[in-house]
């Protein structure tokens, strides 16, 4: 499940900057300003072996970031001097077409502001002014992206003011946009809902602000020339239209009458889709254009954005069959300036984690390793609410909870962030584990339909390459993926891709589509390129409101283990409250209802001490090489 409390996020997402804790930009760059934390020793077991003389130290085992072929989403050079802040004029009703309102209100305009962010922004990466446009949204994730995203104009101004206002300069820049505009397309969001899909597409052909037919006149008033009318086109006919003339290294993808990724879309020349016709109801569908733009992409491209509606299953499916990945991002802004230049905005902050050879593997428990869900949400990852409500709650590191967290893209959307968020790991016994490797998809149908199927090895080694380069210089050493049937033969072989790519990948973690628990915990192994086992640990449990809660489930494990050394994963749904509580408050909460010998360890140590249960010998021989 995808959607937390969207009112909550996005509520969260536009506080004023003033209600928001501010972040000195020296903190922001994991890589260099890094959180000093006391080691962490355990002492040694006796399972342990003494170190080969040439053993390496365990800290070492990650590489120096540099582009390895990780990097597959737009990157433009956008480096503005200074920008203006483009403020919402009637930000409750942005999404609501309406007839009777001015041009500063509804749907109509909100368009028109994304339009200009992404004409602005592209004509700023192309060298053609000094100005950038942020649209207004505060909380520190994005604060920190923008913090070095040249100097604020001191004045706040509208879109409608933007697009229509001559401006003096401003300490010596010339700061008026809108003479960077050819002129307006024309929309028809109240009678014709895709005609605001189709003008994305030609606004970023024409190089057009987007106008609503409810203010033509006010704009034509103001100066500018019809140059396109999609007011009774439909998605299909703008994608005959205008395919050749865009770029296929990217998808957007979001729902009719909403504006989010607008302006994204529009910098980087993508399409923009939508799976239903009108929002928010199914029936009638783009499904058949859905599989021809899939074909159309680039190999191994990233949909970005989310659909209303319908159940993921609809448009993930063949996002994965055509050998794509998914980015959940529909509730998210400003993702053209988070981005920029992201290649060379990395930090080089790593994931903390343990030394397997502190771990006193003779210690026999009901060994417990729970992980939170949803961590792959790149709109609730980079808000205060993750950090505030999850990632910080003080109970993560009594349970050790493990965090799921969309590191790939991450690292191309919001680099500092990422930064900040390794920087900041509650413990070392909080795993970072990368989730689905670049995006949202299933590992059992990837790279089955279409072009895709026909080189289908070749698409595995892809994916599996860029999710090892990514974690091995981030020094992440547990994978997170998702799938309907792990036993399947296509299943077995992308997770055998994964173990070829990377020689660091210590474990893997896997959730079923429906339910999450629906392996049963089931484990399977892969051996990797120097002779080592690596574990596919399936979800035994779920902890989600509905199904059961702390308590309950505390009373499920403690019936179905009543051996002396047992390993259970536990998946902890996001969005679940129990009473108040959430993630690891909700956690403890079946911890402590658990007898003294059930034991909350880190996802990583419960991958190592699977391994030695499982392969006592060949995991001693690895311990022997590293010190």
């Amino acid at each position: 499940m995808r959607l937390p409390s969207i009112i909550a996020i996005i509520a969260l997402a536009v506080l004023p900057v003033s209600c928001v804790e501010a972040v000195p930009h020296s903190e922001y760059w994991g890589g260099v300003d890094q959180m000093e934390f006391p080691p962490e020793e355990k002492p040694d077991s006796p399972s342990v072996p003494e170190s080969n003389p040439d053993a390496v130290a365990y800290a070492d085992l990650h590489d120096a970031v540099h582009d390895a072929g990780q990097f597959f989403l737009p990157e433009d050079d956008l480096r503005p001097e200074v920008y203006w802040y483009m403020t919402y004029t009637d930000y409750p009703n942005r999404e609501t077409p309406n007839l009777d309102g001015s041009e500063n209100t509804g749907l109509q305009n909100y368009l028109l502001m994304q339009s200009i962010a992404g004409l602005v922004n592209r004509a700023c990466a192309a060298g053609r002014t000094k100005v950038g446009i942020w649209t207004e949204q505060s909380g520190t994730g994005y604060d920190m992206e923008r913090s070095d995203y040249g100097y604020q104009i001191t004045s706040h101004q509208s879109a409608v003011e933007l697009a229509t206002k001559t401006y003096g300069k401003w300490e010596g820049y010339d700061v008026t946009v809108r003479d960077l505009f050819d002129g307006y397309v024309l929309t028809d969001v109240v009678h014709n809902q895709e005609s605001a899909i189709a003008a994305v597409a030609s606004s970023s052909v024409y190089n057009a602000i987007i106008v609503d037919v409810r203010d033509e006149a006010f704009f034509i008033r103001n100066g500018y020339t019809k140059k396109f009318d999609c007011t009774t086109m439909t998605t299909a006919q703008a994608f005959a239209q205008f395919k050749d003339r865009l770029s296929n290294d990217a998808l957007v993808m979001m729902p009719t009458n909403t504006g989010e990724l607008r302006d994204y879309a529009i910098q980087h020349g993508l399409f923009l889709f939508n799976y239903n016709k009108r929002y928010n109801i199914s029936g009638s569908n783009n499904a058949a254009l859905f599989e021809e733009i899939l074909e159309w992409l680039q190999p191994h491209s990233q949909v970005i954005g989310w659909e209303q509606g319908v159940g993921e299953g609809v448009f993930v499916d063949p996002v994965s069959k055509h050998g794509h990945m998914l980015v959940a991002a529909d509730w998210s802004y400003n993702m053209g300036i988070t981005s920029r230049h992201y290649k060379d905005r990395q930090s080089e902050t790593l994931a903390r984690v343990i030394n397997p050879r502190t771990i006193d593997y003779d210690k026999k428990s009901n060994y417990l390793g729970f992980f939170l869900t949803d961590g792959d949400n790149y709109q609730w990852i980079i808000t205060d609410n993750f950090v505030s409500n999850y990632y910080s709650l003080l109970s993560s590191k009594d349970v050790k909870i493990a965090f799921e967290m969309g590191t790939q893209s991450l690292t191309q959307l919001a680099p500092t962030r990422l930064g900040y968020l390794l920087g900041r790991q509650p413990s070392a016994e909080c795993t970072i584990m990368e989730t689905f490797g670049g995006g949202y998809y299933y590992i059992d149908n990837y790279c089955t339909a279409g072009k895709a199927a026909n080189n289908r090895a070749e698409g595995l080694k892809v994916a599996a390459e860029r999710a090892a380069a990514h974690m091995r210089q981030h020094g992440i050493k547990i994978l997170h993926v998702m799938g309907g049937d792990f036993s399947s033969p296509k299943a077995q072989e992308m997770l055998q891709a994964f173990v070829d790519a990377n020689d660091q990948l210590e474990g893997i973690t896997a959730v079923q589509r429906d339910p999450y628990d629906g392996a049963g915990g089931k484990i399977y192994w892969f051996t990797n390129k120097k002779g080592y086992d690596i574990p596919c640990v399936t979800a035994r449990y779920m902890l989600w409101n509905g199904v059961n809660n702390p308590t309950s489930l505390a009373t499920t494990i403690q019936k179905e283990n009543q051996t002396s050394q047992s390993f259970s994963t536990i998946a902890v749904h996001a969005w679940s409250e129990f009473d108040g509580s959430k993630a690891a408050d909700s956690v403890k909460k079946c911890a402590d209802a658990m007898a003294e010998n059930f034991t909350c360890v880190s996802m990583q140590e419960l991958i190592w001490r699977i391994r030695m249960a499982e392969r006592p010998e060949q995991t001693r021989e690895y311990l022997k090489t590293i010190k």
